[in-house]
């Protein structure tokens, strides 16, 4: 089928373009977000060794390092998995029509929507994977860790954060390939990130809108939070890692992104998964508008 070729073909071309080696690298950056645990454990235990500190105060204060640093690497994927959703996705179409790739193909008996789904097969296969490599590599680290540590949690939960952390570079690159259908690469980039960090400040503009009770900031966070539904993929990674990350509410802070779309499902609806609906649908929506885009764009 044609569509399993295209995605073919554009692995062999990440392949070629030495994308894979990116992805490693970002892994074993995470894979050192990790270890300062190690770090941070030898210089707590020469601490409580020299008489600075009693033991019960390494008893308290570790937990609390290790549930920042296991947040630091959750921040880590989800950032590096939207960051290289953009610059894999961003430009993907417009840059092969730019070159001349697709005035040759398109004459061949292959429909516009055949080609951007095996584009979107493709890259959310190298995406999807290297998220999944780099929740991996953070569980095998911790793992490792629990057998010097026997008070470390449980890092199961970090496997099933792992695949819901997919849904992050998989919104993110249908946005960015969708709107490479229409801008050049590097205007298509720009606004992938722009849209996206939009998204991003839903959490910051929930907590003004809390904190002063400004009510034009409450919808603009709910507004920021359907533009790009990334805040309702870091609440379910959330309920994920509940029990395993310990934060004392005085420490917390609450730049929480508003569930609006959960919420009003469960009080209107008597349905507590809309959000992973609306996700779903986003995708697909963002996607359909991309194919009808590109089919009506002039290709020569």
């Amino acid at each position: 089928m044609a569509v399993f070729t295209i995605a073919g073909l554009t692995l062999k071309e990440a392949i070629r373009r030495r994308t894979l080696v990116g992805a490693v690298l970002m892994g074993l950056l995470v894979l050192g977000l990790s270890l300062l645990l190690l770090r941070i454990r030898f210089s707590m235990q020469e601490t409580v060794a020299q008489g600075r500190r009693s033991p019960e105060w390494l008893a308290l204060q570790y937990p609390l390092a290790r549930s920042f640093v296991t947040s630091l690497c959750l921040s880590s994927i989800k950032s590096l998995g939207a960051l290289f959703a953009v610059l894999l996705a961003g430009g993907a179409v417009s840059s092969e029509i730019e070159r001349g790739l697709l005035a040759v193909i398109l004459p061949k008996p292959i429909h516009r929507w055949q080609i951007l789904l095996g584009k979107w097969i493709g890259l959310n296969c190298i995406l999807i994977g290297s998220t999944l490599l780099w929740a991996m590599m953070v569980w095998a680290s911790l793992t490792i860790q629990k057998h010097y540590d026997k008070t470390l949690l449980a890092t199961t939960p970090l496997l099933k954060a792992g695949l819901v952390l997919t849904l992050f570079p998989m919104v993110v690159c249908t946005l960015a390939l969708s709107l490479s259908t229409f801008a050049p690469r590097l205007f298509g980039t720009s606004l992938a990130l722009t849209f996206g960090a939009f998204a991003w400040f839903d959490g910051i503009f929930n907590a003004l809108a809390n904190a002063f009770n400004v009510e034009s900031l409450r919808t603009l966070a709910k507004v920021a939070g359907l533009v790009v539904p990334q805040g309702y993929i870091a609440w379910r990674v959330d309920d994920v890692m509940r029990g395993a990350i310990l934060v004392p509410p005085q420490q917390a802070l609450n730049w929480e992104s508003p569930r609006f779309v959960q919420e009003w499902g469960a009080a209107h609806l008597h349905f507590a998964y809309l959000d992973l609906v609306y996700i779903a649908l986003y995708i697909v929506v963002v996607f359909l508008a991309g194919a009808a885009i590109f089919q009506r764009r002039d290709v020569q």
